[in-house]
């Protein structure tokens, strides 16, 4: 098993072609100067705002403990012919300490808030350390926004590993940076540790190989550093 110290998160995703806007702490979450922060985003309220960030606030605490240390296991085949690539199924477990989550509900509070038609989206983090500038709390039309330069080239560290993540337009807004969080998460999981074995078969017709991924990494202080949507092209 191998152990990563410190791990940074990208992410990127596809959504649709929809002008919308995000506070801007949620499209530059690694600018606000704390460290344990997170962000979580779900459903727009069916009934009561409160009740809405209420369960966000609880889904972020959720995940700021699997991103202090989880472990990822598990592989994946894919199955490559002249004709591309094909995915044959993948199965990985997470596990984390889950008891945590419970924990930093008592400890962390809610920084700020976003709510409209389409989501739900909570900024938690320690008050007593997390400071977050009336210019993070401002709304930015998505659509004004430049393609980051990470989008096509990932910063380099010696201390950090960095992922981009991606995902298809879901009917929930919130469905799809879930999914593209989730992606990029495994995207770095891969970066740190992944052992390929391939079994290659060839004919006079074809070329073809037969390729499982197999990881088994831990990952710690995962943060998610940036969000951005092409709203043009619905890719993030």
């Amino acid at each position: 098993m191998k152990t990563i110290r410190s791990v940074a998160l990208l992410l990127i995703l596809v959504s649709a072609a929809v002008a919308q806007e995000y506070p801007r702490w949620f499209l530059e979450q690694g600018s606000i100067p704390c460290g344990m922060k997170a962000v979580a985003v779900m459903r727009a309220p069916s009934l009561y705002r409160d009740s809405a960030v209420a369960l966000a606030f609880r889904t972020g605490c959720e995940l700021l403990a699997k991103y202090t240390t989880v472990t990822i296991k598990g592989g994946q085949a894919f199955w490559t012919t002249e004709a591309g690539v094909h995915s044959m199924g993948a199965s990985y477990t997470e596990t984390y300490d889950s008891t945590m989550g419970e924990q930093l509900q008592s400890s962390l509070r809610i920084l700020d808030a976003f709510v409209d038609k389409q989501k739900t989206i909570v900024l938690l983090g320690d008050s007593s350390a997390c400071r977050v500038e009336e210019g993070m709390k401002e709304s930015v039309r998505i659509s004004s926004v430049p393609q980051p330069e990470w989008v096509e080239k990932l910063p380099s560290h010696k201390q950090y590993h960095y992922g981009v993540g991606t995902s298809e337009d879901y009917y929930y807004e919130s469905s799809s940076w879930q999914r593209a969080e989730q992606n990029a998460l495994m995207a770095l999981a891969r970066a740190t540790r992944s052992t390929v074995a391939s079994l290659q078969k060839k004919n006079a017709v074809e070329s073809q190989d037969l390729f499982n991924e197999d990881l088994d990494v831990q990952l710690r202080r995962v943060e998610v550093i940036a969000r951005w949507r092409d709203v043009k092209k619905r890719v993030f």
